[in-house]
This record gives structure tokens, C-alpha cells and sequence, in this order.
């Protein structure tokens, strides 16, 4: 069940910990940032030409065979065209998840119309691969980082999520992640810190 989007998200039960820690996603090698990439782009065109789910590769590198969160985005001239995932694993394994990812945000993203065929070829991909999320105060958010973290607000039973790399002010990261979960300006909410690495599709043109 893939009800998470970075703008709101609702999780109604507990999901399993993340098996490897970011640091490991951090420094991975140019081969499995390839196949990460790849398995995104494979299974968000294969859902969008025939919709159907992408099987995948029956060999993966041992990190693609752990568990973590995971988000799928695409960008059209910079700006958000779709964007899903989940903060907990829920799939196999991370292969799985960046390819249930890439099929709800290509198809099942309710703010946006489903992606055309004829569009694929202006989208650039973005994979978040998504650490252990962790309750903080306001004091702590004031000192993450937003090249590397993420921001999500709990309101209710209804999460927002801002990623890094979306904004580089801390203070717009909340902002936006009280305006995902539905939260109003000084309602009572949970504040999380998010580790995350973002594998970029030509990540030279602006995102």
C-alpha cells in the first residue's frame, strides 16, 4: 500500500526499520547509482507505455536487496511533475520499493494528471533513498542540513514531507511540511528529521 507523497503522506501502521544506514547510500559506487537510476526510469516508462509493473533484475547489488524508504520523483523544467513514495520500507526490498515507487508517482499521484507517453522524454527522475526517520525538537531542527536531511511534520494521522535538496532555508522545509499534513500555522505537530540521497538524472539540468 503506497499512500506516501513528499507533499502529504498518511501511514496507519509501523513499517520495518531501514536495514543499512544512509552513510552506505552515501558513498556507493557509480554501478549501483546506475542501477538505482535505471530500475527507476525502466519501471516509471514501463507503467506509463503499458501499465504494467516492472519485474525486478534477478541480480542486485547487496545494498538494492536491503530495506529503506524510498521516493520517486520527476521533474519538468525544474518544477515537481509527480512525486510518491514512503518514509518506512513496505516492499521485499529496495529494488522493489524504487519500482512501486516509480509506478505511483507515474500513476497514482491525485495532484497531478497520470503521466502521458509523449511526456517521458522531458522528465528527469529523481530516486530518495530515505534513512531512519527521527522525532526532534525545534531547537535540533534549527541545526540539520538541508543538502542532507529532510523535514516531516506528523498532524494527526497525516504526514508532510519536504526532502532535501528542495529548498536550501530550514525554515521554508518546515513550512512546507506543515502545508503537506494539513497542519495550520502554530497547530501542536511532531517534528522528524530525515536522512536522505537523492540519485539524479542528468544532474546537471536544474531540478
Amino acid at each position: 500500500m503506497r499512500l506516501v507523497t513528499v507533499w502529504a503522506l498518511m501511514l496507519s501502521f509501523c513499517w520495518p526499520a531501514q536495514s543499512v544506514s544512509v552513510d552506505s547510500w552515501r558513498h556507493v559506487d557509480d554501478k549501483t547509482r546506475g542501477i538505482v537510476l535505471s530500475i527507476a526510469r525502466r519501471a516509471f516508462d514501463t507503467y506509463v507505455a503499458h501499465r504494467t509493473t516492472l519485474d525486478p533484475p534477478p541480480e542486485l547489488p547487496e545494498l538494492l536487496r536491503q530495506h529503506s524508504g524510498v521516493f520517486v520523483s520527476a521533474m519538468h523544467n525544474g518544477a515537481p511533475r509527480c512525486c510518491m513514495g514512503s518514509l518506512y520500507p513496505t516492499e521485499a526490498n529496495t529494488a522493489v520499493e524504487i519500482i512501486a515507487s516509480a509506478v505511483a508517482a507515474a500513476g497514482h499521484d491525485h495532484r497531478f494528471p497520470p503521466i502521458k507517453p509523449a511526456e517521458l522524454k522531458g522528465l528527469s527522475l529523481i530516486v530518495s533513498i530515505v534513512g531512519q526517520p527521527h522525532p526532534i525538537d525545534a531547537q535540533e531542527l534549527a541545526e540539520i542540513d538541508p543538502t542532507r536531511d529532510g523535514v516531516a511534520i506528523k498532524f494527526g494521522d497525516r504526514y508532510g514531507v519536504t526532502l532535501s535538496g528542495e529548498t536550501n532555508d530550514v525554515t521554508l522545509m518546515e513550512k512546507w511540511a506543515r502545508i503537506r499534513a494539513g497542519a495550520k500555522p502554530g497547530s501542536v505537530v511532531q517534528l522528524i528529521r530525515l536522512e536522505d540521497v537523492r540519485f539524479v538524472e542528468n544532474p546537471h539540468a536544474p531540478q
